[in-house]
């Protein structure tokens, strides 16, 4: 099982049986849930948008429109490196970026420049 995968559909399964748990603990009296009555109706409602929000979820990731598009943000800030033409902050992310290509990739751009 791909966890990375079923992430989402766990959050919004998890979502779901909230909502359903709530609104079953409105309806019969839980000795550990005590809702009264102007409680047990907002407790209701909130347990009702719980349902509705992880059903639209699973809707959303079944028809695939919560998908990833476009570029990461490692192709972004490479493309900007790339553009760059300031020497002192090309070196501190060459010296300092916790992303191996960004540093590879300021260094070559330095040398570029004609820098190192």
């Amino acid at each position: 099982m791909n966890i990375k995968r079923a992430f989402p559909y766990l959050v919004a399964g998890y979502s779901v049986v909230v909502g359903l748990f709530f609104i079953i603990s409105s309806l019969i009296d839980m000795p550990f849930l005590n809702a009264e009555p102007p409680g047990s109706y907002i407790l209701s409602v909130v347990s009702i948008i719980f349902i509705v929000v992880g059903i639209c979820y699973i809707y959303l990731l079944y028809k695939g429109k919560l998908t990833k598009t476009g570029e990461s943000i490692a192709e972004v800030r490479q493309e900007a490196i790339e553009k760059m033409k300031d020497p002192a902050l090309l070196s501190k992310i060459a010296l300092e970026d916790s992303n191996p290509e960004n540093r590879k990739a300021a260094q070559e751009r330095l040398e570029d420049l004609k820098i190192i």
